[in-house]
């Protein structure tokens, strides 16, 4: 059966998770999207209708960091018309034979190490490092260059920046963010926006 899949997102993103999806087997239809452009469906109502008649057979969210709260509800629609979320891996990958991948989860030219657990609709973008047991939760989103030091967990929602570094045993909260560049050595709590070296609570200016 031809592995047909949609990108719900038409932005840079959408484009470099596009690329992974072909790399990893799949041909990309096209894309949705709320405004036209090269290959774009329609907006995300025609997803039912895709997986419908068939033109389709999967679905992977193709939002970036710079619609976090978007990509939840969109991973929520795939599922509900019924589309398959499959795991996109990138074949240079280098991913140890006992981590575990959520439906959905995308992981470019990254490095997950033994037992590393990856939630559904999680992003792994490329030069990640998670070493031995770390858990990225669902719609988690690692950017380029993030360095997890063994045993960390991202907590679901939370958003870590480029060249972060997180040390042994830390979490990082729920929708928590963690500034490109900082290095991470306690635990932030959800919610919480984290910056430096080593990184502390963002002060608010007036």
């Amino acid at each position: 059966m031809d592995r047909r899949l949609v990108i719900l997102g038409a932005g840079g993103h959408a484009r470099a998770v596009a690329d992974v999806a072909v790399e990893a087997g799949w041909l990309v239809a096209g894309f949705t999207d709320r405004t036209a452009g090269p290959d774009v469906l329609g907006g995300d109502d025609v997803l039912a209708q895709l997986a419908r008649t068939g033109r389709v057979n999967g679905g992977v969210v193709g939002v970036g960091n710079s619609a976090m709260a978007r990509r939840a509800p969109l991973f929520e629609l795939i599922r509900s018309v019924g589309l398959d979320a499959p795991a996109l891996v990138h074949p240079r990958a280098v991913v140890a034979r006992s981590c575990r991948l959520g439906a959905g989860a995308v992981v470019f030219a990254a490095t997950l190490g033994a037992g590393v657990q990856v939630g559904a609709n999680a992003v792994c973008y490329s030069g990640v490092v998670a070493e031995h047991d770390c858990r990225i939760g669902e719609h988690a989103y690692l950017s380029p260059g993030v360095i997890l030091s063994g045993s960390v967990t991202v907590e679901p929602g939370a958003f870590v920046g480029a060249g972060a570094v997180v040390l042994p045993g830390v979490t990082i909260g729920a929708g928590a963010v963690v500034a490109a560049g900082a290095v991470v050595t306690r635990t932030v709590p959800p919610g919480a926006t984290v910056v430096g070296v080593p990184a502390k609570a963002r002060e608010l200016t007036t």
